[in-house]
């Protein structure tokens, strides 16, 4: 039988990964951040140490950045956990995860931002005299760092999650990472490969098909709703190789008869050995 991860890759997108371009990139964010630390200990060996701890944080931010595309374009391989059983609203389902890791770096990013803008404010309003307009420099940075702070507490909300794609017996529940969308079966035309910069796959609805849907963060709109009635799966944020995850949807999508399963073993053996075709 065919293993999940020799499943073809849709026409609709690229056919490499751009491996290469990616890591000639990594590469390169890599050395801004070793560059950022040398940085910093060269301002402490002239005598100012105040700046060490600038370039820490922006060798942190920079490694951040590295990582978070690392996981997102260079797709590690994923785990059998990240496919799993679970209900939707009563309704055995199986559900597709979203990267755990890829959101736990992004955190990481947005508690690392308010961290330097943070500490810039701080430094400002210390500044007096010293430096001009350093209170209104202080005020900026301040209102940055909360800023970017509210990110953190929206997430200790529940308002911006990890995101998951729930396939029940009864429809399509995707919660993306600032919002939520649910539709029946009955309302979906056909699914599709789609690239916009990345690989996508798109569950496209009738004109009129009752929509649940909300977005979760009106201030962090990290992803959006689509335009029009549809499941949209922006495949990088997911912990699950595009290719499965465009085979699974789409299978389920055009074999009614093959929705029981969802919710069930069968659905995750057939994920392991890639049986879509």
């Amino acid at each position: 039988m065919r293993s999940s991860n020799m499943l073809p890759t849709p026409t609709e997108w690229p056919q490499t990964r751009g491996g290469a371009k990616y890591s000639v990139s990594l590469a390169f964010v890599a050395m801004l951040s070793l560059g950022s630390i040398v940085v910093g200990f060269g301002f402490v060996a002239i005598g100012k140490p105040g700046a060490l701890k600038y370039a820490l944080l922006f060798a942190l931010l920079f490694a951040l950045i590295a990582a978070y595309s690392y996981v997102t374009r260079m797709r590690p391989r994923h785990h059998e956990r990240d496919i799993m059983l679970t209900e939707h609203e009563g309704s055995p389902a199986t559900e597709l995860r979203y990267s755990g890791t890829s959101f736990a770096i992004l955190v990481a990013l947005t508690i690392c931002m308010t961290a330097i803008f943070g500490v810039a404010s701080v430094d400002y309003f210390f500044a007096g005299e010293t430096i001009p307009a350093s209170e209104l420099a202080g005020a900026l940075t301040g209102a940055a760092a909360l800023f970017c702070a509210s990110f953190v507490a929206l997430v200790v909300l529940g308002n911006i999650n990890r995101g998951r794609v729930v396939l029940s017996q009864r429809g399509i529940y995707h919660r993306g990472r600032a919002f939520e969308s649910f539709m029946p079966w009955e309302v979906f035309a056909g699914a599709k490969a789609a690239y916009n910069g990345t690989p996508e796959v798109l569950v496209i609805a009738y004109s009129n098909a009752p929509w649940q849907k909300r977005q979760t963060s009106k201030v962090w709109k990290i992803d959006k709703l689509p335009p029009v009635p549809m499941i949209e799966i922006d495949c990088p944020n997911l912990a699950i190789e595009p290719s499965l995850v465009y085979h699974l949807v789409k299978f389920y999508v055009d074999n009614p008869s093959a929705r029981g399963e969802l919710g069930t073993d069968a659905s995750i053996q057939r994920a392991r050995v890639g049986s879509y075709q």
